[in-house]
């Protein structure tokens, strides 16, 4: 099979972009969706068919901007799989996720963007027609500054903004989508078990949890790590917490996919999720070793 253009963009592929055929899916990596794995038989579907190509483009884009293996697209994730991803949907969500996106790639130390909407859709999920509306929206509520506006042609979303600046309040609307830091003071104390090894494990996790880029797969990779520290102390935490509450605890952290990759555990496909895991996670070592040093 030869695979010449993206099946969801419908714009044409480099070579160099390909990665060779390995097994029934094909891969490649372009500027505008980034890192793409789409399944043999699904190519042919989404590159012809009808389906949220602008969704799945945007689920793509941020995956490879923070750093995550590409999703698999298959059969059930373009008729409805990418869902369990939340990308934005309505415009509103899709002003908002742009401008976070804008501060995390530099829109917080006053970096300047040059937005083609044709070239960087995917940064907010939508159309290159959408992608201008959304802009703009940003730029009439005082979220953003353009220098200078270009057409590019008569077809809808044909325009580049340069010159693309964050505003004060558009910095300070950006940082309430972000992750927040509670209980910094869990975070930044040291925690001395003991064992010199399970200290390193810790020390660790939190550097991976909190290092840059921050991704839902680091962060996930954290709170195993964090679980597996606490396995071995389940018998000793009865002493101080109680079997019961001690039994409902780890329940608590089997039930989502932390350690158990099983149809019953719960997905979480937001950071702060994982941010309330891993706090419960880091507060439970730090309590137990704090009590069974005194």
């Amino acid at each position: 099979m030869t695979i010449t253009h993206c099946a969801i963009t419908g714009y044409e592929l480099k070579p160099e972009q390909i990665k060779p055929l390995m097994g029934t899916a094909i891969e490649y990596e372009t500027e505008f969706v980034g890192r793409v794995k789409i399944g043999l038989p699904t190519y042919n579907e989404l590159y012809n068919g009808n389906y949220e190509r602008y969704l799945i483009a945007g689920i793509c884009k941020h995956r490879t901007l923070d750093g995550e293996e590409p999703v698999l697209i298959d059969q059930a994730f373009i008729t409805g799989g990418y869902k369990q991803y939340h990308p934005p949907v309505e415009f509103e969500e899709k002003c908002y996720s742009l401008l976070k996106t804008l501060y995390q790639l530099g829109g917080k130390e006053n970096n300047e963007f040059e937005l083609q909407a044709g070239r960087t859709f995917a940064l907010a999920y939508a159309a290159p027609e959408e992608f201008c509306r959304i802009v703009e929206q940003l730029a009439n509520d005082h979220h953003l500054t353009i220098r200078t506006t270009h057409s590019l042609g008569r077809a809808p979303g044909s325009k580049l903004y340069m010159g693309v600046k964050l505003t004060s309040s558009g910095k300070d609307e950006a940082k309430k989508a972000l992750p927040k830091m509670p209980m910094f003071g869990l975070v930044s104390q040291a925690i001395s078990t003991g064992d010199g090894d399970t200290d390193e494990k810790i020390n660790h996790a939190r550097d991976l949890f909190f290092s840059e880029p921050v991704t839902m797969d680091k962060m996930r990779s954290a709170c195993e790590t964090l679980s597996y520290i606490l396995e071995p102390m389940r018998e000793h935490l009865k002493t101080y917490f109680g079997n019961r509450d001690v039994s409902d605890f780890f329940q608590l952290v089997n039930t989502f996919d932390i350690r158990h990759n099983k149809d019953a555990t719960k997905t979480l496909v937001h950071p702060e999720q994982l941010e309330w895991v891993f706090y419960t996670l880091l507060n439970t070592i730090n309590t137990y070793t704090k009590i069974k040093n005194k």
